[in-house]
């Protein structure tokens, strides 16, 4: 079922460095620029030589089997890990260095593959949390309940119900989050990274182990959001459709970097098998066996 939010997917059209970015982004810096990022284990090379240039305005779809490297790469981005070598840039400003605090009032927010909520905490409280790096009084405000306190409060409430409404979640703010059901705590997660004020979303598996009509509502609001949010997002996934047919790029990681890059018409038409089939091409070996990845 087509969806009723349209995301704009545009024309690819390659940027001055040899990436392929949507039509509307040239002239301006790319949301994103990963140069040769490496990361090692112990010798192991989880990521090795990752380059990635993503526009503002793009829905990219990061799949691959297990092992390949693609939450390694999320932990990379938002600094759970410091890379071996390699630059990061959002927005053209380097990471090198930076916390994870700080690359995410830089603007990147992210989701994870297993639900990582404060759940004995009230929905609104959970949403709130994620409005924190954007706090404009004093700890001293804060203790004695000064009026600056009490107008950032409000403004917080009133933006946390703005957030919550765009999932249709507003009515749950004092509900626990630990108390919601699977697909609502999912949903609860976004808004709380969307709360960050983004300007580079990673969703981890966001759509894991949800029923396919509860999956694709996640879908189409994950397509509204960026839409209207006019932000970028890089999204992780095992399902081979979903990465096909969500936003305007798939790309495909083996043995820590990317074998697969395809965009515009080049992807329109292709299906799960012409994927299996570039996969093979670029990464040299067959798929891994996992019917995860050519799941409906």
């Amino acid at each position: 079922m087509p969806s009723k939010f349209e995301f704009n997917k545009g024309k690819m059209v390659p940027y001055p460095s040899g990436a392929i970015v949507p039509d509307r982004d040239l002239g301006e810096r790319p949301a994103l620029e990963c140069i040769h990022l490496g990361i090692e284990f112990g010798g192991l090379k989880a990521v090795d030589d990752f380059s990635l240039t993503i526009g503002k305005t793009e829905i990219a779809g990061l799949i691959g089997p297990n092992g390949a490297g693609k939450t390694t790469v999320f932990n990379l981005l938002t600094k759970v890990y410091q890379p071996t070598h390699g630059t990061i840039l959002l927005d053209g400003e380097d990471t090198s260095g930076k916390s994870v605090y700080q690359v995410n009032r830089m603007g990147i927010a992210r989701t994870f593959q297993n639900i990582r909520l404060f759940n004995t905490m009230t929905v609104e409280d959970n949403v709130k949390v994620g409005l924190h790096n954007q706090e404009r009084y004093s700890g001293f405000e804060g203790v004695l309940r000064l009026p600056t306190y009490w107008k950032h409060e409000k403004a917080a409430h009133e933006r946390a119900m703005e957030l919550l409404s765009i999932f249709d979640m507003e009515h749950l703010a004092n509900e626990q989050a630990g108390s919601l059901p699977y697909g609502a705590q999912r949903r609860l997660e976004i808004v709380r990274a969307l709360a960050t004020n983004p300007k580079l979303l990673l969703l981890d598996e966001h759509t894991a182990a949800l029923d396919p009509a509860t999956a694709e509502k996640v879908l189409d609001l994950t397509r509204r959001v960026v839409a209207e949010s006019h932000i970028t997002c890089l999204m992780v996934t095992h399902n081979m459709h979903q990465a096909l047919e969500l936003g305007n790029r798939t790309l495909m990681m083996a043995d820590g970097h990317i074998v697969l890059d395809v965009a515009g018409s080049e992807r329109a038409g292709m299906g799960v098998d012409d994927l299996i089939a570039r996969f093979k091409a670029g990464a040299g070996h067959e798929l891994d066996n996992d019917r995860i990845l050519l799941s409906e």
